[in-house]
């Protein structure tokens, strides 16, 4: 899948790192669900993915509709889902939804940086 965002760029970043830790941790906990962050940037994306995933196969398996509000409260739409599943077949169906929640969050971290700057 290509990266239009090229997080690349930001993987050294340690306030930019934290900045998307806090957003995962702040939209999640809306929704009951801990994660928690080091402040380790190099092993970041991992260790988020490691516990946003977790969660998300729960609610697919309990709470289907609290899943949707999740990805409403990220801003990630169900066509841009199906997308990234029909573009990748091989993972699993959370995984892939994680990765996209990341990327989105960075996304947004990136955007209110540049607004401030």
């Amino acid at each position: 899948m290509e990266d239009p965002l090229n997080i690349a760029r930001y993987i050294n970043r340690l306030e930019i790192i934290k900045q998307v830790a806090e957003q995962v941790i702040k939209d999640f906990e809306m929704f009951g669900l801990e994660v928690r962050f080091s402040g380790n940037p190099y092993d970041a994306y991992e260790e988020l993915f490691d516990q946003v995933q977790p969660g998300l196969d729960k609610l697919l398996q309990t709470n289907q509709q609290k899943f949707l509000s999740i990805l409403y409260r990220i801003d990630l739409s169900e066509e841009q889902v199906k997308k990234a599943v029909q573009a990748n077949t091989s993972e699993p169906f959370s995984a892939i939804v994680t990765d996209l929640i990341l990327k989105r969050e960075l996304q947004k971290v990136v955007f209110r940086n540049s607004l401030k700057g």
